[in-house]
């Protein structure tokens, strides 16, 4: 809904997905849908941290603008697994995937100015704790307190952001997108 919103607008929109043949046929359907052909899709795997560094290279070797990012991927209260770097799943790709892209494309976001950071989060986050003793979830694991965790995390850093962009005209937010039909909870 997003995606189709900034193209009615005039935006140009870049898809990042996991899966190229999902985000290919979902650019196929806005373009459809909307008439606006100015979208573009990149590959974006949030559980590597490597594949999120290149997707910021290319991204900043092709794109002198960037706007609006918004944080919308993520994955819920699935069975326990380690990304590639070997984080707990959800937190590595709910969260560190989207506060390292969110750091390698500060800059740009600086020098467009004013622009604005959205990080998708949830009403979840009120029933999450930080555990620093057990961060990845090692000692016990539970697929909701793992998912509580991961978006506690994305509001609290969206708000620590907020507070040290003051001033820069670039804006950062953390919204629940209320209930939405995804494939988000299939594993509950």
């Amino acid at each position: 809904e997003t995606a189709r919103d900034l193209l009615k607008r005039g935006a140009k929109v870049y898809i990042a997905c996991r899966s190229l043949e999902k985000a290919n046929q979902a650019k196929q359907e806005l373009v459809a849908e909307t008439g606006y052909p100015d979208i573009h899709v990149r590959q974006l795997d949030l559980s590597s941290l490597k594949s999120v560094r290149e997707f910021a290279a290319k991204f900043l070797a092709e794109e002198p603008r960037l706007n609006i990012l918004i944080n919308n991927a993520g994955v819920m209260a699935c069975p326990k697994a380690l990304t590639e770097d070997g984080f707990e799943q959800q937190l590595g790709v709910n969260h560190l995937g989207h506060f390292l892209l969110t750091n390698l494309l500060l800059d740009r976001l600086k020098s467009c100015a004013p622009s604005r950071i959205v990080n998708l989060s949830s009403l979840a986050h009120r029933y999450g704790t930080i555990n620093r003793q057990d961060l990845n979830s090692e000692r016990s694991y539970n697929q909701v307190t793992a998912y509580c965790q991961s978006k506690l995390a994305n509001v609290l850093f969206t708000g620590e952001l907020a507070r040290r962009l003051e001033g820069t005209s670039v804006t950062a937010y953390a919204v629940h997108p209320g209930t939405v039909n995804t494939e988000l909870p299939r594993h509950m």
